[in-house]
């Protein structure tokens, strides 16, 4: 089945205090890396019974603090609030600290957001809107991919909701049931409404993202290398392929010994629950993961050696606990966020993993960034439409907007043809930090140390 976001809205969230769109819709003025043979880089995804084209990846540039990761972080929080608001009423008491914070009339204003996104043969156009640790405002809209007209299963305004049965049935009576800091899709779907249960599964499974390494990433990797084969071999193959000097990955587990007091009043608490979440809750196992190595005696290939996978450097670790989710978001479909992407990796290695996703392997997957490797911005790999810069005004207000739609000057846009990554280190299309007088900087350190 088909998924896939097309756009993200936000607005009066962390450094974003005007509303801005992120965009993973393909331009029409954009014709370059649209066939996509065997040995073909393809960019885009036809959308089908449509027109329409959505991008494969899409790259977000600028400088530290213009507002990259906190567009990560604004799908995050949505999404947190699809799966978790009917459960966890903590989640909006953060909110006002989110909001932005340096403008008196953005704390009177609430935070809003919007995404659209597909799910098999339809498209979906949802939002909400917070203010005062309450749910201000809340909608959803539904269209056949066919059709050019959508529908509203519900809209919401603070206490009164009004649904459309024939859009959104089942949801009849829910909406006393739906708190003031409850989601009332994330209500819904806790009374298995069939709309609001398929958008939260596809949020739950195929809307992922990722910053940085931890160990819920590392032990999601070693389990798909564990337990499915093809993960396995696709795994140790890319490994081997870009010569990290590991010749095998073992994995060992086991059951772990003097489970923590506070794990067992956990196991405890659900002995009630049914079995199959039972099982995958006390089915604690210790995972230890083991780099093989080739050892020589003299020049001479002797054996092998088994090392414990947390001396390997940094990037090592990096790049195996990124392969689980990467290569699964591929093959099955979905969409992967990345914050930082290509830290810690050698740039020729990011631009072969970027190469990946958008080759033939891909089965509708999206991949989007935020990175600072400008190898990246090159034309051969990238179109205009997947280049996205974020940049803050004196203000300390971040924008949002693509490269496709950036204007050099009143009458010209950017050439398809241009060195993207040279023109950004030159500051032609904005979002790269500016630096004060570090020779004076320098001079005056100097002095000071005499």
């Amino acid at each position: 089945m088909i998924s896939m976001l097309i756009d993200f809205t936000l607005r009066n969230f962390l450094s974003f205090k005007d509303e801005v769109s992120f965009s993973m819709l393909a331009a029409k003025s954009v014709k370059e890396h649209e066939r996509c043979g065997s040995n073909e880089s393809c960019n885009v995804i036809n959308v089908p019974n449509t027109d329409s084209k959505v991008l494969k990846v899409a790259a977000v540039y600028g400088a530290n603090g213009s507002g990259k990761s906190n567009l990560l972080s604004a799908m995050s929080f949505f999404k947190h609030m699809v799966l978790d608001s009917f459960k966890n009423d903590s989640i909006l008491r953060r909110v006002t600290d989110l909001s932005y914070q340096f403008s008196i009339e953005s704390q009177e204003e609430p935070s809003s957001f919007e995404m659209m996104f597909i799910i098999g043969d339809k498209r979906y156009r949802y939002g909400f809107e917070i203010f005062n640790e309450s749910i201000e405002s809340e909608w959803l809209f539904v269209k056949p991919l066919e059709s050019s007209r959508e529908s509203y299963c519900f809209r919401r305004e603070k206490k009164n909701i009004t649904v459309n049965s024939k859009t959104y049935k089942g949801a009849g009576g829910i909406s006393s049931k739906t708190r003031h800091n409850a989601l009332f899709l994330s209500t819904c779907a806790q009374f298995n409404v069939e709309i609001s249960m398929i958008i939260k599964e596809w949020f739950r499974k195929k809307f992922n993202i990722l910053s940085g390494i931890d160990d819920d990433t590392i032990h999601y990797t070693a389990n798909q290398y564990i337990h499915n084969a093809d993960m396995h071999k696709r795994i140790i193959e890319f490994i081997k392929v870009i010569d990290l000097g590991i010749t095998d990955i073992a994995i060992k587990e086991s059951d772990v010994e003097n489970i923590p007091e506070p794990v067992n009043q956990v196991v405890n608490a659900i002995s009630k629950a049914p079995n199959v979440i039972k099982s995958e809750i006390t089915d604690i196992k210790k995972i230890e993961i083991l780099s093989e190595h080739k050892r020589y005696d003299h020049g001479k290939l002797k054996d092998t050696l088994l090392t414990p996978f947390g001396i390997e450097s940094l990037g090592t670790k990096k790049i195996f606990a990124l392969l689980g989710p990467w290569f699964d978001t591929i093959i099955n479909g979905g969409t992967l966020l990345i914050d930082e992407f290509g830290a810690s990796f050698h740039t020729k290695l990011s631009i072969e993993l970027i190469k990946i996703f958008q080759s033939a392997l891909n089965n509708n997957a999206q991949l989007i960034i935020t990175t600072h490797d400008t190898n990246l911005l090159r034309g051969e790999l990238l179109r205009r439409d997947q280049i996205w810069f974020a940049e803050k005004n004196e203000f300390g207000e971040s924008d949002l907007y693509s490269l496709v739609e950036y204007k050099i000057n009143q009458a010209n846009s950017v050439r398809n043809d241009a060195t993207f990554n040279k023109d950004y280190l030159l500051g032609k299309y904005g979002a790269i930090p500016y630096f004060g007088n570090i020779s004076q900087f320098l001079n005056d350190f100097s002095s000071n140390g005499e």
